[in-house]
């Protein structure tokens, strides 16, 4: 401001300074004759006016000689600049950039939609999980801190014994096509779940849960046991009832519903591209403008499917996306990164090999599995393999989750003692593969046939053919992978990664109960010790109780060695920098990258500060 006064006061000194020089210099303007003088009285007489009127002043530039009127063009700018810094500094700095409504995005995702109903979708299916998070909402989420907290419930109590739930639902969501979201939708959704004719993956989640109804918008359950995770599978999406009441529940996965759904999330189906085969190529969802929550700013999300990565990538490249759900690490150093941001989220997955010994029986022996322990190089897994872009682990339970503790024991890379241990038990080399009488040290590596995968696969084997095992590899397309490999445990040793989820009830991945599909102990483990403690953690809420035993039931695990944990990777996820307001601290599962997405933006406005 004080720039301003003496920019002002030195102009108002300078047009003083001008018109003393201008009757100062011409002696004409001295040597007025009366009859002027008289002339100006008479024209003074015809107006009344004290300023010029506008014709006047459109005539000033006729009086004026060139000199004058440069100056006066001059100072004219300056006054005008003057202004607009005036206003930019006192104005325009108050005003706070917000986001704005409008835009859209598209974004790219290997493979294709197969059931958008979130009591179908599978865990294995990252594109169902994907868009059924934007579709649907639970009675909880989780929000940045992967904190849960409540969602089409306003809120909820738990009885003292742990086994009562009752939830109090808003009453302010409604489905897509406006029907009240109401109770006897959530007990419809859960008895849906739990009837075997729908065969929902969740089914054994809910086993012996029961639930009712106690008013509109009032629903309690009921558990037989304490169950510490029990909120956790409450942020599962509730379907609609009067959509689905009339489907035979063995038609469910034939339904229209699946792919033309209606939710009660954020965004809400309206087109879809089918290929001449019948999969999905393009879905576009649009806001929910009904929305009981936060309205999203961003109006529309494309989502084109693609069969490869090599293909989404070239057209991240080329910009026809703005989003690629998942960057396999080997196309970090091809991609230019002027124009995107690269989120890298630590992801509650762990990478490892398991071993079923019902299929090899060599793989029963301690020995052997611990020199294979011993033959591995993980932080060349880490640098080649990963670039960097993940965490060596040493087993099952994360850093920053409950149970977690680095004092476990640990299978450092040693090859003279993997050579040691192997000799201790009898085996010798004969040629360039270890021997034991007349059987060979051979063990068969299944894995997925995904490039990051197969990377792993080849570096295991360089590793523990170096011992002198004979290894062979054997990748198993993606789409088959659960029906041939997992479900079966079609398998010798298995390099695969296990998402753990949101709390770390490992009961489903290492109980003796799961070794059987849909269970994933896929280790056929069997610890009764180890079942005992898996069992009674998930029975209290205590947090150091629980804590204590997962650590206990590691240090078993770790020892019976029946798996060997490599790292937990990085999830990397490539976003155009126009895109703004994803705010995600970290991940259990990939579609959490959408926790946020009502706070997205591509346009902003400004506005005053409130």
């Amino acid at each position: 401001m004080n720039f301003l006064f003496k920019f002002f006061s030195d102009l108002k000194q300078n047009l003083q300074n001008f018109v003393y020089w201008r009757f100062e210099n011409f002696s004409k303007l001295k040597k007025i004759s009366k009859q002027n003088d008289h002339d100006k009285k008479i024209v003074a007489t015809l107006s009344h006016k004290q300023l010029p009127s506008w014709k006047q002043f459109k005539r000033l530039s006729h009086t004026l000689n060139k000199t004058e009127s440069l100056l006066i063009k001059i100072f004219s700018v300056i006054i005008l600049l003057s202004l607009i810094f005036l206003f930019y500094t006192q104005v325009w700095q108050k005003l706070k950039t917000v986001p704005k409504n409008g835009g859209e995005f598209a974004e790219g995702i290997v493979g294709s939609p197969l059931y958008l109903n979130p009591i179908l979708a599978s865990g294995l299916a990252d594109v169902d999980t994907d868009l059924t998070r934007l579709i649907y909402s639970g009675l909880l989420k989780y929000n940045e801190k992967l904190e849960l907290v409540p969602d089409l419930a306003e809120r909820y109590e738990i009885s003292n014994d742990q086994k009562t739930y009752t939830f109090y639902l808003r009453k302010n969501a409604k489905w897509h096509d406006g029907d009240n979201l109401t109770a006897a939708d959530v007990v419809f959704t859960i008895k849906s779940i739990q009837d075997p004719d729908f065969k929902s993956p969740l089914e054994r989640t809910f086993a012996g849960v029961k639930i009712e109804m106690t008013d509109e918008y009032t629903v309690k359950f009921t558990l037989n046991e304490p169950y510490a995770a029990f909120l956790n599978i409450l942020t599962v999406g509730i379907i609609p009832q009067h959509i689905w009441y009339d489907i035979p529940a063995l038609n469910a996965k034939l339904a229209v519903s699946n792919q033309k759904p209606i939710g009660s999330g954020p965004f809400k189906f309206k087109s879809l591209v089918k290929e001449k085969s019948g999969l999905i190529k393009v879905y576009t969802l649009e806001k929910n403008k009904n929305y009981y929550g936060k309205i999203p700013y961003i109006n529309n999300i494309i989502f084109k499917f693609f069969p490869d990565y090599q293909s989404a990538v070239d057209d991240l490249i080329n910009k026809n996306i703005q989003s690629l759900s998942y960057l396999p690490k080997e196309y970090l150093k091809k991609i230019n990164k002027r124009d995107l941001n690269f989120y890298n989220f630590p992801l509650s997955q762990y990478t490892a090999v398991f071993f079923n010994s019902k299929n090899n029986k060599l793989l029963d022996n301690k020995k052997i599995k611990e020199a294979l322990s011993y033959a591995l190089d993980k932080n060349k897994i880490i640098e080649d393999v990963l670039q960097n872009q993940g965490l060596i682990i040493d087993g099952p339970i994360l850093p920053g989750f409950l149970g977690y503790t680095p004092d476990l024991k640990k299978y450092e890379y040693n090859p003279p003692k993997a050579i040691e241990l192997l000799a201790s038990d009898g085996w010798s080399l004969s040629g360039e593969t270890l021997k034991k009488k007349d059987q060979e040290l051979k063990i068969t590596l299944t894995t997925v046939d995904q490039s990051e995968y197969i990377k792993v696969a080849n570096l295991i084997k360089e590793f523990w053919t170096s011992i002198g095992i004979n290894v062979e590899i054997k990748p198993v397309a993606k789409d088959q992978f659960e029906k041939e490999v997992i479900t079966p445990r079609n398998y010798e040793a298995l390099l695969y990664g296990e998402i753990i989820g949101y709390d770390p009830d490992l009961f489903s991945f290492w109980h003796s109960s799961q070794k059987e599909a849909p269970g994933v102990n896929l280790a056929n483990y069997v610890n009764r010790k180890a079942d005992q403690l898996l069992e009674e953690a998930r029975q209290t809420n205590a947090q150091g109780v629980r804590n204590k035993k997962y650590q206990e039931f590691q240090n078993i695990l770790i020892d019976d060695l029946p798996a060997i944990f490599l790292y937990s990777p990085d999830y990397t996820y490539p976003v155009n920098k126009k895109i703004k307001g994803l705010e995600v601290e970290k991940i259990a599962l990939p579609a959490d990258r959408f926790i946020n997405i009502e706070n997205w933006f591509l346009k902003t406005k400004k506005q005053f500060f409130k």
